[in-house]
């Protein structure tokens, strides 16, 4: 949203086979995507943010459950032959799958619908990467996610599963959300799965975050000033 990126899915669209649906949902924001609304500044700054500001012995990781491809196009116009160091990698993981066409299409996540039970998320080789990553790290910085479709659900039941042998038992969470009542359910379904876990909670939006200048991080030793 904070690209001019606004478009929803028409309730009209439900009553659809599914795979007309998501057929549907591709082409929409394919064509949204190339809008003239569409200002990906947001992302300059906050991976200028990243590059300039991350302390050393630190790097970044991108999972969202959006299916645009923003970001990725951000990243890309910083040409780079290989991840910088402040960058664990330039791959944005899309786990509800993306309109993105990958060269390796059994590589991404399936293309995942909000009211799509569990069992819709099929195991894959980016799947099983991006949850391994996250089991195995301590610090997260969670965008307007409410997990409240049973997709989502399901992702904190998994690490719910694990979390008393791995480093994300003892993870740190900054969730950001400027709807105050979907931020305090987030993060209680945070704490719930990983009872351990610390969560920081910021009643505002990722543009505000970002001019606000990420102080959580500083004060976690990620970023230095």
């Amino acid at each position: 949203m904070g690209c001019n990126l606004t478009w929803t899915v028409p309730e009209l669209w439900n009553a659809l086979p599914r795979e007309e649906k998501i057929d549907r949902i591709k082409k929409s924001i394919i064509k949204e995507m190339g809008s003239n609304k569409i200002d990906t500044s947001l992302y300059n700054k906050f991976l200028n943010h990243l590059r300039k500001r991350t302390k050393e012995n630190w790097c970044h990781r991108f999972v969202t459950t959006n299916w645009d491809c923003l970001l990725e196009s951000e990243i890309n116009k910083l040409n780079l032959k290989v991840s910088p160091k402040w960058m664990a990698s330039n791959h944005v993981y899309h786990i509800n799958g993306t309109v993105e066409n990958y060269p390796n299409q059994a590589f991404g996540s399936p293309f995942l619908l909000e009211e799509d039970l569990y069992t819709e998320r099929m195991p894959t080789p980016e799947a099983n990467i991006i949850f391994n990553h996250m089991v195995g790290n301590t610090i997260f910085v969670v965008v307007g996610m409410s997990f409240e479709c049973e997709m989502d659900r399901f992702l904190l039941g998994s690490i719910n599963r694990v979390e008393d042998d791995l480093p994300i038992g003892n993870s740190i969470w900054i969730v950001l959300n400027p709807d105050k009542n979907v931020l305090n359910i987030s993060s209680s379904r945070i704490a719930t799965a990983l009872p351990r876990s610390k969560v920081y909670t910021k009643a505002i939006g990722f543009n505000e975050w970002i001019i606000e200048g990420m102080h959580t991080l500083v004060g976690l030793g990620v970023f230095a000033f």
